[in-house]
């Protein structure tokens, strides 16, 4: 009879036994107590508790942190104040560059004109308004020693009557933004738009841009006319990239213009546009003022 390959004793086979019963025993006894005993748990304790760690590691939203903002310690102009300055009044390191950078490119001339500045909040200007001045310009300058000459009285306010005709086309975003209601970030929207464009063909173009509010169109259409044409694209020289960037093309139908270009060779005339399955009337009438051949 062979001998077994391992050999157990007596005494370590008592001392598994007991070790497995402990292991059962350690297991299921929670078990066991939790089916005869009814716990009395307070689930109101634990939803409080569970709160208090959600608040104790919740960060503060932008949304619900107030800043607090200082008032002007003397009677200045703004377009003198340096970054620290504007820190000092309670902007971040942040807004205060954006600010500069707006007043580098556009001046800070009235306090019409800095409440459409997008980083510049309103609580901060209504509060250091009254420590406000401008320098007029030196137009502005020029039209008061006029009209003192002339003995007329001094009109600083702006007026409709003031503004001059403005060609929506040819017009930069000093410009616009030299008109009454329309901010930079309203400005730098329709030069945008023009550029993909290729130049308005109506003023009721300006409503199929995007974040501006028909109220300051309002305002802002009876300055605007329409005097320099638009720019033509050649269907037969344009690059995709550029057709694409057409509002009035999806980048779909602008890839099948170049596909339908490659397999003519050239179009010999722009109805040929319509031989896509992409390209439907209506798109068809409205992209055919920006083309030709």
């Amino acid at each position: 009879m062979k001998k077994p390959f391992v050999i157990f004793s007596k005494r370590l086979e008592r001392g598994t036994m007991l070790w497995l019963c402990v292991c059962v025993v350690v297991i299921f006894a929670p078990r066991i107590e939790a089916y005869f005993v009814n716990p009395d748990l307070s689930y109101t304790w634990q939803h409080k508790m569970e709160q208090k760690v959600q608040r104790a590691f919740q960060m503060p939203s932008k949304s619900t942190a107030r800043r607090s903002y200082s008032k002007l310690w003397k009677r200045c102009n703004p377009a003198g104040l340096t970054a620290a300055d504007w820190q000092r009044l309670g902007l971040s390191p942040k807004q205060a560059a954006s600010l500069l950078r707006y007043k580098d490119k556009y001046g800070l001339h009235s306090l019409s004109q800095m409440q459409h500045i997008r980083v510049l909040p309103s609580e901060l200007l209504n509060q250091i308004s009254d420590s406000l001045y401008f320098e007029p310009t030196p137009s502005a300058k020029s039209s008061v020693v006029n009209q003192e000459e002339n003995g007329l009285p001094d009109k600083r306010q702006e007026t409709k009557g003031q503004f001059g005709k403005l060609d929506i086309n040819s017009a930069t975003e000093v410009m616009l933004v030299a008109l009454p209601g329309l901010g930079a970030y309203s400005a730098a929207k329709i030069i945008a738009y023009r550029e993909r464009l290729g130049g308005f063909l109506a003023l009721d173009q300006l409503q199929e841009i995007q974040g501006i509010k028909p109220e300051i169109l309002q305002k802002v259409l009876p300055y605007l006319v329409l005097e320099q044409g638009v720019k033509r694209m050649s269907i037969n020289e344009v690059s995709y990239e550029t057709l694409k960037q057409h509002p009035y093309l999806t980048w779909n139908q602008a890839n099948s213009i170049i596909k339908m270009r490659k397999q003519k060779g050239a179009f010999k005339e722009i109805n040929e546009l319509k031989e896509s399955v992409l390209i439907d009337d209506d798109t068809y009438k409205k992209l055919l003022p920006y083309v030709s051949l």
